[in-house]
């Protein structure tokens, strides 16, 4: 089954929810390359769940990226806490952000399979 054959089994509510994590990574996300690397593994298993038509698993990796999420917003330096400084922090590499479109056109439930995309998958 492929990526855009899973999603289509994917109810709206759970596509849109995964679509506007992915949105936000997109627009806003800035990490350590570490974080990326971790983030990878998350995408991989989105994926799979997109592909295999999952919902329920699709919700629960949505969810671990809402928690990624509050990782993404720089501490302010010299807190001596040990957390990354916004000097360590990058936005999503380029190899990350083509899967990362790929996923959001796949959970994009508004368009047919090989259909036009959402306005905001477009700009990435």
């Amino acid at each position: 089954m492929s990526t855009s054959e899973g999603a289509a089994v994917i109810d709206r509510e759970t596509a849109d929810e995964a679509r506007l994590a992915l949105e936000l990574m997109l627009a806003e996300w800035r990490l350590t390359p570490e974080g990326w690397v971790e983030i990878a593994e998350v995408l991989d298993r989105l994926a799979a769940a997109v592909a295999a038509g999952k919902p329920a698993e699709v919700a629960v990796v949505t969810g671990e990226l809402d928690e990624w999420s509050g990782n993404r917003v720089p501490r302010i330096k010299g807190t001596g806490d040990g957390t990354a400084s916004d000097d360590e922090r990058v936005p999503l590499p380029d190899d990350e952000r083509e899967r990362v479109v790929a996923l959001v056109h796949a959970l994009d439930t508004d368009s047919p399979p090989g259909g036009p995309h959402s306005a905001s998958a477009r700009r990435s």
